[in-house]
């Protein structure tokens, strides 16, 4: 038999060294090696076949499929190996195909005694959200906020170039148009996307953190404007592109966009505006700044601490590191291009009909002011949106503001999608800007005033956003 106790093994080992001389540890260890014998359990990919223990072969492989990354130099498993969240490996191709075929890996959770953590890792899509990473982020979520041991979850994108770019939109598209009458598949999508981001909006009291850094548009909005703690760092570029896609802004938009400052979240529901770090900071939209020096070292600081007591415990430590060598607070990177437009925002998109916004930027254009160029932009924005888009979303920031709660904000929005979901222009929207790129898109005929309330109708042919 190969199998040998483990005093026949001392046995082997000492004559082995008897007969080849060998006097150092290092030696003797590789004699150790050869000793053993081979694991049943496969490399997991990208690792080297001849990996020297069959216990740390076997747990790798066991991490590897749980989503982990595994350093082979230190066999210890947990939130450690990510030290920075931008240090997320590259994917092979052969690793690709190892992830497609189990399904796993899109989000990578790592976890101390009292943190959870949550990478977005779809790099080549910029993470953008499909049900399996919705589903991984509600379990991690869900754990968190279940758990007596876990206090705090910080959710962040794998690599600079992006938190999240939305939902796979691309994907729900190829789905075809869904007629009112029948229950759509990609209800099943939204449905699920509603929940997680009414789960993060309700986890006290525990502690729910998002890192933004690069692109966070749509459905990545979703899964951090929830978040008790926003931290942005120096590169955001944030959006809500919808009605630009035939869509609307959803996942809560109807909760926090009219709740910014000087209708400047209707500003960025009809227009889809990209704005930068800044930005966020100044309207709300993120709580923090912490600089690309100091977020790696923070995120050091929450793995190696056990419990956050209260959020105060939690400010605590963040404080630290918003703060220059000289314990200055850092100020947030970018030229804010809002603000300086606030007072003419909040005139022009507090009217009640998009026909009278326009005319009003037609006027500001003309004037040659401060606010030309601003009002030839918005202008451009608008023209370029979904007719119908606009009037729905304007309709619904409306609606919105006296909504009592995120929940009853999410039931409305399930509605919405759904009919847009018989209406061509999303499908021309996703078309003309994610799939053939050419961004000349043939909008339908705008809706009326009375089909723009059918989209607020309870729906009849299947079933309503439970809760």
């Amino acid at each position: 038999s190969r199998m040998l106790t483990m005093q026949q093994r001392r046995l082997l080992l000492r004559s082995m060294a008897a007969a080849t001389g060998a006097s150092s540890r290092a030696s003797v260890r590789s004699m150790a090696i050869l000793a053993v014998p081979p694991s049943p359990c496969p490399p997991f990919p990208g690792s080297s076949p001849s990996f020297p223990n069959s216990w740390a072969r076997s747990t790798a492989w066991r991490e590897q499929k749980r989503g982990l990354v595994i350093n082979p130099k230190n066999k210890r498993v947990g939130a450690a190996y990510l030290q920075h969240p931008h240090e997320a490996p590259e994917v092979t191709e052969k690793q690709d195909f190892f992830f497609r075929k189990h399904g796993q890996h899109k989000v990578k959770r790592m976890s101390n005694v009292g943190s959870n953590f949550a990478m977005l890792n779809r790099p080549k899509a910029n993470h953008a959200l499909d049900l399996s990473m919705i589903r991984d982020l509600k379990r991690i979520y869900l754990e968190t906020k279940l758990s007596p041991t876990l206090d705090l979850v910080m959710v962040f994108g794998g690599n600079e170039k992006a938190f999240c770019a939305g939902g796979d939109v691309k994907y729900l598209a190829q789905q075809g148009i869904q007629p009112m009458g029948k229950r759509a598949p990609q209800m099943k999508f939204f449905g699920e996307e509603y929940k997680l981001n009414y789960l993060i909006a309700n986890m006290q009291p525990k502690i729910s953190v998002a890192y933004i850094d690069g692109f966070c548009m749509g459905g990545g909005v979703g899964i951090s404007i929830h978040n008790q703690y926003r931290l942005c760092g120096e590169d955001v570029i944030w959006a809500m592109p919808e009605t630009a896609l035939g869509f609307f802004p959803d996942v809560g938009g109807s909760w926090f966009l009219p709740r910014l400052k000087q209708n400047a979240g209707v500003y960025l529901a009809l227009t889809g505006k990209q704005i930068n770090t800044i930005e966020t900071c100044n309207l709300g939209i993120s709580t923090h700044f912490v600089s690309n020096c100091h977020i790696g070292l923070l995120q050091k600081r929450i793995e190696t601490t056990t419990s956050f007591v209260s959020p105060e415990a939690f400010e605590l430590n963040l404080d630290v590191y918003m703060r220059d060598d000289e314990y200055k607070p850092l100020l947030p990177t970018g030229e804010d291009r809002i603000s300086p437009h606030l007072p003419v925002i909040e005139k022009i998109f507090g009217m009640d009909k998009i026909d009278d916004m326009k005319s009003a930027l037609k006027d500001l254009r003309g004037q040659g002011n401060e606010h030309s160029q601003w009002a030839e932009e918005t202008l451009s924005l608008l023209n370029a949106a979904s007719p119908t888009s606009l009037d729905v979303t304007l309709e619904q920031m409306k609606r919105g503001r006296e909504c009592k709660d995120l929940l009853e904000c999410l039931r409305m929005e399930y509605r919405m999608a759904r009919r847009f979901l018989a209406n061509p222009d999303f499908f021309e929207g996703v078309r003309s800007i994610l799939i053939d790129k050419d961004r000349n898109p043939k909008w339908a005929p705008r809706a009326t005033p009375e089909q723009v309330e059918e989209y607020f109708q309870p729906l009849t042919s299947e079933p309503e956003l439970d809760g």
